[in-house]
């Protein structure tokens, strides 16, 4: 998909960042994310569908093609467009 990889030699390295988008996503949205449902016994949450997954799609290939933290071009933590996908489902605190 995204990162255009071809064998599954780097599955492990995928599966780190996947892990790693979703809680970057969870601490910007304040709220737990789940794959299908949001649990009947959870008060709010959000599914991983849409911009959000599109959002976890663009950190995991951003993160995959810039691996180093150092350069001379100035990299980011997380891919333009990251927090824009997620900002309408985001909880602020204190609401």
């Amino acid at each position: 998909f995204q990162c255009r990889i071809d064998s599954d030699t780097e599955d492990g390295l995928l599966t780190l960042y996947v892990d790693a988008a979703k809680d970057l996503a969870q601490e910007f949205l304040n709220l737990p994310l789940y794959d299908e449902l949001v649990p009947e016994n959870v008060d709010e949450g959000v599914v991983i569908a849409g911009k959000v997954k599109l959002a976890l799609i663009l950190a995991v290939g951003h993160w995959y093609a810039n691996r180093e933290t150092t350069s001379e071009a100035k990299l980011y933590q997380a891919p333009l467009g990251f927090y824009d996908l997620l900002k309408g489902k985001r909880k602020r605190p204190g609401t």
